[in-house]
């Protein structure tokens, strides 16, 4: 339901990521406000969980298993005390239930709720009105009281790293070790003693490297990692089916170059979905004339949740100028944007608001075979905040 949310899913994530508060997200409809009733998502009720503030996995069905504890609401200058109750009704499986008591007098349908659990203490915010965000701001205020009683995070172990770039730096331009777009990545890596390898694993002692060249005006996304989707739970059942179903010719060769998001439709009917009841994520087609929708594609998204943490414990976003084209192309490698270990809970509500998205790199390679440049998942650099941590910024220089 993030998709339906009046306000930017990816700057309130960023604002409190700012502030290194962990939250759960929920966007009251129209006919959940009108029945007192809201679904507590698969991710709420890891939040929830992880917290050790409620366990729905351990409730059972009805009203006599409902537990109602005390909340409040978080306004500018106060809190409003309420209560929450969490429950799953004898209908519909046990669907699991959250209502928050004089919800209708704090929150409007489609505003974004953030649920923040701090000291066993359950706060239901209002990110949707901008003098409670603009609050995190303030000492005095009830946010900012919980902001500053947070712990202080440093990591020292980036040091060799970061002194390893500068040196690189010094040399100015360096000559490219490989032709194309991966010629930034493979010379850093070349420069730093790491040999080429199909490895998931970070590169530099636990730290994955990320290079791109400096474009000015660029609005080229960047690569979160690339993960195959599972093929026995996608009906389409394999990367050739794809290809040969919904591929295109160019060049000669079948193709099939898409980017895909969960908030618009591409030109050729793909989009994303997240199924909560399956802890899914699916790419689906919408047929441009009938508008029907068929399931293709399945992620499951706790393979993508493990594959971000596995990918970015710690990064260095490496930035470069660039001179010349093709074998004669230079790079002067500048600066470093160094991230920490990425918020993952804020991975599913990302590509609900369409801030992460898809890139198929597909081509046919020989009889029903598939050269396949990876199933890469991406954003703008600009919505790292709603990811990470703050980072820090370096002027190898």
């Amino acid at each position: 339901m993030l998709e339906k949310s009046d306000t930017d899913v990816a700057a309130v994530l960023a604002a409190f990521n700012s502030k290194r508060l962990d939250v759960g997200l929920l966007v009251p409809t129209i006919t959940g406000m009108q029945k007192s009733i809201m679904d507590a998502t698969s991710s709420l009720r890891d939040y929830l969980s992880d917290n050790n503030f409620h366990e729905y996995q351990k409730q059972a069905q009805g009203p006599e298993a409902k537990r109602v504890k005390r909340a409040s609401f978080v306004w500018p200058d106060r809190l409003e005390p309420t209560t929450v109750s969490m429950y799953r009704p004898n209908t519909k499986s046990g669907d699991p239930r959250i209502w928050f008591g004089k919800l209708k007098s704090y929150a409007k349908p489609h505003n974004l709720l953030a649920v923040l659990v701090h000291n066993e203490e359950l706060y239901i915010i209002n990110c949707s009105n901008s003098e409670v965000m603009a609050s995190l701001a303030s000492q005095l205020s009830p946010l900012g009281k919980i902001v500053s009683s947070q712990p202080s995070v440093s990591d020292p172990r980036v040091n060799e790293l970061l002194e390893k770039l500068k040196a690189i730096s010094s040399l100015g331009f360096v000559p490219t070790q490989r032709v194309g777009d991966t010629g930034v990545g493979m010379t850093l890596e070349t420069l730093l003693g790491i040999s080429a390898n199909s490895s998931k694993s970070p590169d530099f002692h636990g730290i994955e490297l990320k290079a791109k060249r400096n474009k000015k005006g660029s609005q080229n996304r960047t690569t979160l990692f690339s993960q195959v989707p599972n093929w026995k739970l996608s009906p389409i059942g394999n990367a050739w089916n794809l290809l040969s179903t919904y591929g295109y010719f160019r060049d000669g060769k079948l193709r099939l170059n898409h980017e895909i998001s969960a908030t618009t439709v591409n030109s050729i009917g793909f989009y994303l979905a997240v199924d909560r009841g399956q802890d899914w994520l699916t790419q689906n087609h919408k047929d441009l004339e009938t508008e029907e929708s068929t399931h293709v594609v399945t992620w499951q998204l706790q393979d993508l949740r493990n594959r971000l943490l596995e990918k970015h414990p710690q990064t260095f976003w490496v930035a470069a100028n660039s001179r010349g084209k093709g074998e004669h192309e230079s790079f002067h490698y500048v600066s470093v944007e160094h991230t920490s270990k990425p918020n993952v809970r804020n991975f599913d509500a990302l590509i609900e608001s369409g801030i992460i998205s898809v890139d198929y790199l597909m081509s046919q390679k020989g009889e029903q075979r598939v050269r396949d440049h990876g199933y890469l998942f991406k954003m703008h650099a600009s919505n790292f905040s709603a990811l990470f941590p703050p980072s820090n910024v370096y002027d190898l220089t």
